[in-house]
């Protein structure tokens, strides 16, 4: 049986990401109908690879083609207005994270996917890595108990001749920041993915070894709503671990590492154990659980095309939407502005008070150039 045609616009196609993508973009069913770039040479190229034409300007594209689907792989402050304008359209859109700059933005690229009623994916393949997939069923079964402590540490190490490549990059300008807005984000992602969106957090955004603006590292405090705490760190100024996530809960306790988790559970609860051992320095027993991994998913680009594909031909929803995009984008925003206020940031965070800061932020940015 044949698999149902969509036919693919793509912006973006000389930009880094793109070369992630297109091993995602050759799938049964999928069909490029066209590509843009704003450099005709990166566009001219990968036209001649799919045997499609090429465009400078991606509304005429759109406007011409007419297609099904519109990948979206180009700096941040495009966006939301690319995709936006796709949706309007009658286009269904997976967009690059961070979905947007600022919530505002996001905001709009939400009530524009409702109005519209087209798809708005987000791209956050790492929600589809094994071992993810099995801590979300783990938690969400209740495995874990009542969360009560998740601990982060991430690091992206970037040097200096990463910001010099694509002048862009480590902007307030040109990515709204620079660590939460480019490397970060599908480590918050996860974040509100597995345990949800955090009440609370205070934060500090230093710049400790980069000659950009914003910040190369990040160091948060979280709390949520029933009372969990959180740490979170991440850094491109700093080499080591690639990634720790680990999440304590009263049943049990969980570390998810780059391909591989390990689960434990407790053979009481924990509160329960406090309030009956006769024990007074006892701690109830870890026992080691077995977890078998999907081999169906590798956490890839080709995963999460797979995704948005399904999507449009079944009507299933996507691993990652716009009203679930938004959440570490905030979460992100949440933290610069807890860096530059000296204030702990309450949830949902003031739309029109960032805004303000970020504009400031770019103000000053061009100032000292």
């Amino acid at each position: 049986m044949s698999q149902q045609k969509v036919r693919y616009a793509l912006v973006g196609v000389g930009s880094n990401v793109y070369n992630m993508h297109k091993r995602g973009l050759d799938l049964p069913g999928m069909e490029i109908a066209a590509v843009c770039d704003i450099r005709e040479e990166p566009a001219k190229r990968e036209a001649e690879a799919w045997n499609c034409p090429y465009y400078l300007d991606y509304k005429q594209m759109i406007d011409e083609v007419k297609p099904d689907a519109f990948v979206v792989m180009v700096p941040h402050t495009l966006h939301a207005e690319m995709s936006i304008y796709a949706m309007r359209a009658g286009v269904n859109v997976l967009c690059e994270k961070p979905m947007a700059i600022h919530p505002a933005e996001a905001d709009e690229m939400n009530r524009v996917a409702q109005e519209t009623g087209k798809i708005l994916a987000i791209n956050f393949q790492q929600r589809l890595r094994p071992e993810v997939v099995a801590a979300k069923e783990l938690i969400d079964e209740g495995r874990l108990g009542k969360i009560q402590h998740v601990d982060v540490k991430i690091t992206w190490t970037r040097t200096y001749k990463y910001y010099r490549e694509a002048g862009w990059r480590g902007t307030w300008a040109g990515e709204g920041g620079a660590l939460l807005m480019n490397q970060a984000p599908h480590d918050l992602d996860m974040i509100c993915h597995l345990v949800g969106m955090p009440s609370r957090v205070y934060a500090w955004t230093p710049t400790i070894a980069h000659q950009i603006a914003p910040e190369d590292t990040a160091q948060a405090m979280l709390q949520w709503e029933n009372g969990a705490m959180g740490n979170f760190h991440a850094s491109t100024a700093e080499s080591g671990q690639s990634q720790r996530f680990e999440i304590i809960g009263t049943g049990g306790y969980m570390q998810i590492n780059k391909g591989t988790l390990s689960f434990a559970s407790f053979d009481t609860d924990v509160v329960e154990f406090l309030k009956t051992s006769d024990n007074a320095f006892g701690a109830p027993k870890l026992v080691e659980q077995q977890i078998d991994l999907d081999e169906n998913f590798e956490g890839s680009h080709r995963d999460v095309h797979r995704d948005f594909y399904n999507a449009i031909v079944s009507g299933k929803p996507v691993s990652a939407n716009g009203t679930t995009g938004i959440q570490g984008l905030e979460l992100a925003n949440a933290m610069i502005y807890s860096n530059y206020t000296g204030q702990a940031v309450d949830f949902p965070l003031n739309r029109e008070k960032y805004a303000a800061l970020l504009a400031d932020l770019r103000a000053k940015e061009a100032a000292s150039q």
